[in-house]
This record gives C-alpha cells, structure tokens and sequence, in this order.
C-alpha cells in the first residue's frame, strides 16, 4: 500500500487542492473527495485538471502528518485553494474518530473570518448549481410534507431571520445583481390546452351574456 500526497491544479484558473489518498497505484484516476473540488471538476471538466504526486510515504502516519504539515489555517483561507479545512485529521481515514477540543477550536477559529465565510457560502452555491433540475425522490417528497415533522422552534425561527438581515445588510446588491430566471418556451401541447381553456371559458361568458332574464 502507498501512502500519497497529491496536488490537483485547475489549468483554467491556476486554483490548487492538496489531499491524501491510500492506493496500490500512485498515477490512478483519483482527484480527491472534498466538496469544493469534486465541484469544480464537474465544472470545468476533468481533462482541464492535472495531479501532481508530491510525496509517497510507506505509512500513514506519515502521510496524515505531512498533510497536517501542508494544510495549515493559512493555506485554506488562500483565495487560490479548494481545500475548506486544516489537514492531518479529516477525510475517510478520520471515520469514527473524535476530533481534540484543541483541533476543534482552531478549525471554528480559521473558519470564523469574513475571507473563509464567503468561500463557503459560494462554494454552498456552486454545489447547490448542480442539484438544479434533480427530481426528489418519493422518500424525500414524503419527508418533507410529513404532518410528523417537528415544527421549527421560535428561536431557530430569530437565529434565521436574524442571519437573513445580517446577510442582506452586508450584501445590499445581491439580489439587485442577480440575473433574472428565463421562462422554459410553452411546448406546442400547452399551448394547445391553454387555447382551448380560453375557449371555454369564452364559450360560458357569452351563454350567460345571452341568456334572457326573467
């Protein structure tokens, strides 16, 4: 088994993410797990993306520490990454583990800046870009009409609305410049349908217009 360190770089922008990753094969097709960069990927395309392996190690021990090395609160809150937290610890080697209340501190402390806040809220965004025209599964459609659910308490309702107005005081423009959506074109068969309602109810005005009174 070798223990690698790899860099992917989008060749269309110059951004950069580094992980880790277990193989038998160091030049296998694996581009990493973290949502920022499986994102950009689907994006852009995988064929303008190259990785790079810049360590091998024989152990894992050895490879978590030279992540942690790589992957500091710096590197993250760089303009020029994919990476959304610190190195050392996460990924799906850290499965069923706990994280320190040191490590846990220092993640909430890097990501509690302005820089990384607005990197999250548009790397939410280019996710939720993907999910546009997904049909909801049966399951999801009956979780969310479920007359079980458990109503929404008075003070998550203020911590929303709250969040809401902070955002839309720091943001004025954001909804100004946001473009508008394009209407779908009516197929020919809604057109059709649509005509022959006006029809109708035309047809029913001009019976009760004629209609003589009593």
């Amino acid at each position: 088994m070798l223990y690698t360190i790899y860099k992917i770089t989008n060749n269309l922008n110059g951004k950069i993410y580094i992980g880790k990753h277990q193989t038998l094969d160091a030049n296998d097709s694996y581009y990493g797990s973290g949502n920022a960069i499986k994102a950009a990927i689907k994006k852009h395309g995988k064929e303008n993306f190259t990785k790079e392996i810049l360590f091998i190690f024989q152990t894992e021990e050895e490879m978590n520490n030279k992540e942690k090395e790589l992957i500091t609160e710096e590197f993250v809150l760089r303009e020029d990454t994919y990476n959304l937290g610190v190195g050392g610890e996460g990924g799906a080697h850290f499965k069923g583990k706990k994280h320190s209340e040191e490590t846990i501190s220092r993640i909430k402390d890097s990501l509690n800046t302005d820089d990384i806040k607005q990197k999250l809220i548009d790397n939410g965004r280019r996710i939720g870009s993907l999910s546009k025209g997904r049909k909801l599964s049966e399951e999801a459609r009956k979780n969310m009409s479920s007359p079980n659910k458990k109503p929404m308490s008075e003070e998550t309702k203020s911590k929303i609305s709250k969040s809401l107005s902070e955002f839309n005081k720091a943001n004025p423009d954001h909804f100004k410049n946001k473009p508008k959506r394009k209407r779908k074109p009516l197929s020919a068969e809604t057109k059709e349908k649509l005509k022959q309602r006006q029809l109708e109810r035309w047809s029913k005005q001009k019976q009760i217009s004629n209609t003589p009174i009593a």
